[in-house]
């Protein structure tokens, strides 16, 4: 089962979907993993971030991916978003393809557009996490 992008920014245990994208805008110079990386675990080194990543975490971080990809490919969010009703499997497998659907874009879009995306899809799920 996986939790709902509202229930998420509830827990005190990862941070808010909307907090890590704004953060990541801030950090598309890197590339869009690294960014993403570095909103939702504070760090792009393993050895920085690895005591201190929880379970919801990883969760956040394949929201995150899915709001991305969802802005880019209509067909990774046709389905809905990620709520309690989502098996593990079944969030792995739109994980998976909001994951291309992503990585395709930014391989053809600049740092600036890059940005912007992480900006839309922060607002995005701000609106989600007060829905």
């Amino acid at each position: 089962m996986t939790i709902s992008v509202r229930d998420l920014a509830n827990l005190p245990t990862a941070p808010s979907v909307s907090r890590g994208l704004t953060e990541a805008a801030q950090h598309a110079s890197k590339g869009l993993f690294p960014a993403l990386r570095h909103g939702m675990f504070g760090s792009t080194t393993y050895e920085d971030f690895a005591t201190v990543v929880t379970p919801e975490h990883a969760i956040a971080e394949g929201i995150a991916l899915i709001l991305l990809g969802g802005l880019v490919d209509p067909e990774v969010t046709d389905e809905g978003w990620p709520d309690a009703t989502w098996g593990a499997g079944y969030f792995s497998d739109r994980v998976g393809q909001a994951h291309q659907a992503a990585k395709g874009w930014a391989a053809t879009h600049t740092t600036q557009q890059l940005t912007h995306l992480f900006e839309a899809a922060a607002d995005r799920a701000r609106q989600m996490e007060q829905a």
